[in-house]
């Protein structure tokens, strides 16, 4: 059987096992891609575990490259017109489009637990099946918002954090800390983005998001203080300003300094922050403490900016009879692989803090 025939006569079988009332284990899905809704099943089970992908925007890719079409904000939108005159005015709500581009991106999680994790769990064949399969949604939702926060950025990079050389993620994968401080690729290469940005940006569109260096006149970096809410507030446009869903993005060690610092208050508020009484809420805003980001940088948007795309078919593998099976004694070595990309929606509406001094350093 040619190759193209038995991806299709495998995908048949997938279908054929979900269209049943049944708990469906690794056996039912080995072999090639899975079904497009088993990947979205898939990924909303990762947004559950994993607090950030919860909070940007997750899509599912119908193709490796695929645009998603953006729309400006301009001041104003519309015109006059005079009596019996035409609507000749266009508007200057431009069009542009983000660009996924899964292509060569893969990534694969392999997971091989023990014949004695049976015994000891006491787990029958089909609920192992199951653990199994959490096994892979909590590991692929960790790993993807570790890369999404810290592939590529200039600093505090994935190779920069993990103690082994993973470089060659870095040089893969751009996160969105990199798009903000620049995609690799110019506003005027075709395969690359076309973001719109505000009405005094060249061409009408933005390739970096707006920056706030905080570090001191001599390159140093500094500790968070309230200075920095501040003027992060203000270098991001009005009209991105929204209490209820744009907030501070940070390192859980950031927030707990600089709630340290708010205590030696000789005030109502540090005594709220040391008791719990108080949240962390700089002129109204919220601070979200992200497990893995890095420490030297903030980031002020709305979380759902930020979009993390999955290509549809996610693909799943296991065996059960090889020598490695039977000498290590495993249950079985599982693989489950993935193309993915990371994007940023709308540049101007962000603020990236740069120049933050390490709380623990």
């Amino acid at each position: 059987m040619s190759t193209d025939n038995t991806i299709a006569a495998t995908r048949q079988q997938n279908m054929q096992s979900l269209s049943h009332d049944k708990t469906v284990d690794i056996a039912d899905l080995d072999g090639f891609q899975l079904p497009p809704r088993v990947t979205e099943e898939f990924l909303e089970r990762a947004q559950k575990e994993v607090q950030l992908l919860g909070m940007v925007d997750t899509m599912t890719l119908e193709r490796l490259q695929q645009e998603v079409p953006q729309f400006g904000v301009p001041v104003l939108s519309g015109d006059t017109r005079d009596e019996e005159g035409s609507r000749t005015s266009s508007s200057t709500a431009e069009s542009g489009e983000v660009k996924f581009n899964a292509t060569d991106k893969q990534y694969y999680i392999l997971v091989e637990p023990r014949r004695d994790a049976i015994k000891n769990t006491h787990y029958d064949e089909d609920q192992f099946g199951d653990y199994i399969v959490d096994q892979f949604v909590q590991r692929w939702g960790n790993d993807v918002a570790l890369i999404g926060m810290r592939a590529g950025a200039s600093s505090g990079a994935l190779n920069d954090y993990v103690s082994a050389d993973v470089s060659h993620l870095d040089s893969t994968f751009t996160g969105w800390i990199a798009r903000a401080e620049g995609d690799t690729q110019s506003v005027d290469d075709s395969s690359n983005s076309t973001r719109l940005g505000l009405e005094d940006t060249a061409d009408g569109e933005l390739a970096t998001m707006p920056e706030l260096d905080h570090t001191d006149g001599n390159g140093n970096a500094q500790a968070l203080d309230t200075g920095v809410f501040n003027e992060a507030i203000q270098t991001l446009d009005s009209r991105y300003r929204n209490t209820d869903e744009t907030v501070f993005l940070m390192n859980p060690d950031q927030v707990q300094q600089y709630a340290m610092d708010l205590t030696q208050r000789e005030d109502p508020l540090g005594s709220a922050v040391i008791f719990g009484d108080s949240d962390l809420t700089p002129f109204d805003y919220d601070i979200v403490g992200v497990n893995g980001w890095p420490t030297e940088y903030a980031m002020f948007t709305d979380p759902g900016n930020l979009a993390y795309g999955l290509f549809g078919e996610m693909e799943l593998d296991q065996t059960q009879d090889t020598d490695k099976v039977h000498e290590q004694k495993l249950h079985s070595r599982n693989w489950m692989e993935g193309q993915m990309d990371f994007q940023i929606k709308e540049m101007q509406a962000g603020v990236l803090v740069t120049g933050l001094a390490d709380p623990l350093a």
